[in-house]
């Protein structure tokens, strides 16, 4: 009965036309968030952004992909969560992979700019936010800011400077 319920508000979100909202709009993705990491959540939300999807390795990729039934469960279960998940940065040639991953979610869910969150030392990550980051400005030109944190509270201020900037930079190509 709940699993009813839930498709049918689906279908009909799936039908409504999306208002354009005056925040902008923020794909967050990158290294890691940690459970009670959430200054930068909290400093777009401050500075009028609206995160309207997050990509991280312990975030939505384990909720986007479907397991399709098939007669041994466990198959499917092992399909849809190790074979079908997009693997994390420090996985080899997975860039293109990710960068095409994140592409489609910009375009699904009509991103304004990107926020690539990363732990200080998370060496493949950073890295893979630089290659993405170009390949952003090729594709689509969509603002892009890397942000480095070290879960320092000292780091708040600059962070937030850099977010107020990157949030102006959007609010001025609308």
């Amino acid at each position: 009965m709940l699993v009813d319920a839930l498709q049918t508000i689906a279908a009909e979100l799936k039908t409504k036309p999306v208002k354009k909202q005056k925040a902008p709009r923020i794909l967050l993705t990158g290294s890691t968030l940690a459970e009670g990491d959430y200054k930068v959540l909290d400093l777009l939300e401050q500075n009028g952004a609206a995160v309207v999807i997050e990509e991280f390795a312990e975030g939505m990729p384990h909720y986007r992909e479907k397991v399709e039934l098939q007669p041994d469960l466990i198959v499917a279960l092992a399909d849809c969560y190790l074979r079908r998940q997009i693997p994390p940065a420090f996985f080899k040639n997975v860039v293109k992979e990710r960068s095409r991953y994140l592409m489609d979610l910009i375009k699904e869910f009509k991103v304004d700019g990107v926020v690539w969150y990363c732990l200080m030392y998370r060496d493949c990550y950073d890295k893979e936010g630089v290659l993405f980051q170009k390949a952003l400005e090729k594709e689509s030109g969509i603002p892009f800011l890397q942000v480095h944190s070290d879960y320092d509270v000292a780091e708040t201020g600059a962070m937030r400077t850099r977010i107020e900037a990157f949030i102006e930079t959007i609010e001025q190509r609308r």
